[in-house]
């Protein structure tokens, strides 16, 4: 049987649900994606996404590329090597915790 006070060890950056999405549409991706599609996709306010993705940013999670189109300006985000890495451990984490929790039925 696993350690149930592992729970501790889970990242509070991934472990929230609109990060825990972005991150998951991130790494789910080769390329990086438009913050209006990421929005769709998540169906998350404007601001909500945004506040999120600063969360991230500052963690060194995500990469934000902001330029313009004509003169529209658009903004895209991709996961960093380093938020592959650390989200990959986290859902490891994850998988372990739900499959100790399981051993129990």
């Amino acid at each position: 049987m696993g350690d149930p006070s592992q729970v501790f060890a889970l990242s509070k950056i991934f472990h929230e649900r609109a990060r825990l999405g972005i991150m998951t549409v991130l790494v789910s991706r080769d390329s990086e994606i438009e913050f209006n599609e990421l929005r769709q996709i998540l169906k998350l306010t404007k601001g909500n996404l945004a506040v999120h993705i600063s969360k991230l940013e500052e963690a060194g999670y995500v990469e934000i590329q902001k330029s313009f189109v004509g003169k529209t300006p658009r903004t895209t985000y991709q996961a960093t090597s380093i938020g592959r890495r650390d989200f990959s451990a986290y859902l490891s984490l994850l998988e372990t915790l739900i499959s100790t929790a399981r051993e129990g039925d």
